[in-house]
């Protein structure tokens, strides 16, 4: 039986083979890391002006906040993290594992900062114009 044949008797189950590893090599990194590989966007829910909003973690919640984030650093507007970086109702950033700060930009808003926490999640907010 040449190569061509095999594969064309055997399609379904080399398909099924292939499907399986993949997705046990994605669990199997999960566990090795100890963390899920998909992160939760947090998005800005107050006033990008007011520094203590930004600043305030339970404003950064997994709720739309309808806002075009294009990366322009001159707003706040969302910040992947890790679900175990949420607070234990998985609905905004816990201050223990994410600590914010902020920084004054020159059109006068504030965007965020990490100033401390235990997270080792690395820290890249998305801002908008």
């Amino acid at each position: 039986m040449n190569i061509k044949n095999f594969i064309k008797t055997n399609a379904m189950a080399l398909l099924a083979i292939g499907t399986i590893g993949g997705f046990s090599a994605f669990k199997a990194s999960t566990m090795t890391t100890g963390k899920s590989l998909i992160p939760v966007t947090v998005q800005f829910q107050g006033n990008p002006a007011i520094q203590s909003q930004v600043e305030d973690e339970s404003m950064w919640t997994t709720s739309p906040n309808g806002q075009s984030c294009d990366g322009a650093n001159q707003k706040s507007c969302n910040i992947p993290v890790d679900h175990t970086d949420l607070n234990t109702s998985g609905t905004a950033i816990n201050p223990s594992r994410i600590t914010l700060g902020s920084s004054l930009t020159s059109s006068g808003n504030y965007i965020p900062t990490k100033t401390g926490g235990s997270s080792t999640t690395p820290f890249n907010p998305v801002n908008r114009n």
